[in-house]
């Protein structure tokens, strides 16, 4: 499983979204570019859950377009955008809670995670699809829909995570993507079709890493971070400093460090300076302070393993906000040992969070976390009442090499 929209297992640009900005609800019509200003944590209970599936319509039907949908927000924000393929949807009503079937935690996971891919929230479907990398028969299965899917960000995480999952088999739905009406989808086409060994000219991700718009831009670097070739060095320096100056200044830092992570992954090391520089950016910036801890935790950053201990030990008005603290718990723990003794209560004090967005977050940086008390808490979240929350718990769970065993505690479903 990859860390691409930090969604599974530590998506720390979506969570940090969640924790710093609040939770997606639907779009005000006369907002239409954004609902960042109308979130808002939600209360609601699994009784509220509905399943929603696609159909494929009548070509002489019409599409009902609707107004364009919350944004879903990670490290290269992708945004809902209105249909663009022959799909309605089709909602009906629940019958009663979801039953989550399975005698081990990943099991249950798949199950929960094959209902979470037609969830009526876009940020759910997404997270579930890059979740399900961790059973690729189960990705196999579901996949299709999220190609077809109306959000762009939906369909831009069903094909990477395609790819990713080597599900050769979905080239013929992966490659009409190369056309999509949407940059960041056909981004992602191009990966993953060069993934399951199709091949596809990746030469448009020269104009993308280019473009004013911080959604492609970053959707560009990623891809060409991902994709390995250190040939596209001298194309990423040469955008650095360049374009989006009407753009909010936070979103060009993210931007810029999605940049710098992918030179770093493409060999030019010296890139992780400015990835470190961001740890001791403004608390109120947080979410860029997320973003660095989960990359240098990727990255392997031995160097920064002092500073992160700093962030979680500062004390008084230097004392870090919770979603810090688990983030460079979370890094910590992808470093390795040695470790001191019960960094985990970091996180798994948050596992109880009246915030839904705290448990998204606890459940994501749990995935890095060894021992069976962070796969108890797991569990425990795999039956909580938000869809979000349920989401993350099985990526992190499906994303743990423990979770295929028996699980020793009954777990309400």
């Amino acid at each position: 499983m990859t860390d691409r929209l930090r969604c599974l297992p530590l998506f720390a640009g979506v969570l940090a979204t969640l924790a710093f900005a609040g939770g997606c609800v639907p779009a005000d019509p006369s907002k239409p570019w954004s609902t960042r200003d109308q979130s808002k944590t939600v209360e609601a209970g699994e009784s509220g859950y509905q399943i929603v599936r696609p159909i494929i319509m009548d070509p002489a039907e019409s599409v009902p377009r609707g107004d364009v949908q919350p944004e879903i927000r990670g490290v290269a924000s992708v945004v809902v955008d209105p249909p663009e393929v022959e799909v309605a949807l089709e909602v009906v009503a629940p019958t009663g809670p979801i039953v989550l079937r399975g005698t081990t935690p990943a099991a249950r996971s798949v199950s929960w995670l094959l209902n979470a891919v037609v969830d009526p929230q876009p940020i759910v479907r997404a997270t579930a699809y890059e979740a399900l990398e961790g059973d690729p028969d189960a990705l196999y299965e579901a996949a299709p829909f999220g190609l077809i899917d109306e959000n762009r960000g939906v369909r831009f995480v069903a094909a990477m995570s395609a790819g990713d999952a080597g599900l050769a088999g979905l080239a013929p739905l992966i490659s009409p993507l190369l056309s999509d009406p949407s940059a960041s989808v056909r981004a992602a086409a191009i990966y993953a079709m060069n993934k399951i060994g199709e091949g596809a000219d990746p030469s448009p991700l020269a104009a993308m890493a280019r473009s004013d718009d911080p959604e492609v831009r970053a959707n560009a670097y990623l891809v060409l971070g991902l994709m390995g070739n250190p040939s596209a060095i001298p194309l990423i320096e040469s955008t650095l400093g360049k374009g989006m100056r009407l753009v909010n200044p936070m979103r060009v830092r993210l931007t810029e460090l999605q940049a710098a992570e992918a030179l770093v992954l493409l060999g030019d090391q010296e890139d992780i300076e400015p990835i470190r520089a961001a740890l001791f950016t403004p608390v109120e910036q947080g979410e860029i302070t997320v973003l660095a801890c989960d990359m240098l935790g990727r990255l392997g950053d031995e160097q920064a393993r002092a500073m992160l201990f700093r962030m979680i030990a500062a004390s008084g008005n230097q004392a870090r906000p919770p979603e810090i603290q688990m983030a460079a718990t979370a890094a910590l723990f992808r470093l390795g040992p040695p470790l001191p003794e019960k960094l985990e209560n970091l996180i798994l004090s948050q596992v109880g969070d009246r915030d839904p967005r705290r448990r998204v977050q606890a459940a994501a940086c749990l995935a890095v976390v060894p021992g069976q008390q962070a796969l108890a808490a797991l569990e425990g979240l795999l039956a909580d009442g938000e869809p979000m929350v349920r989401t993350a718990a099985a990526g992190a769970i499906l994303s743990r090499s423990d979770s295929r065993r028996t699980s020793a505690a009954a777990v309400p479903n």
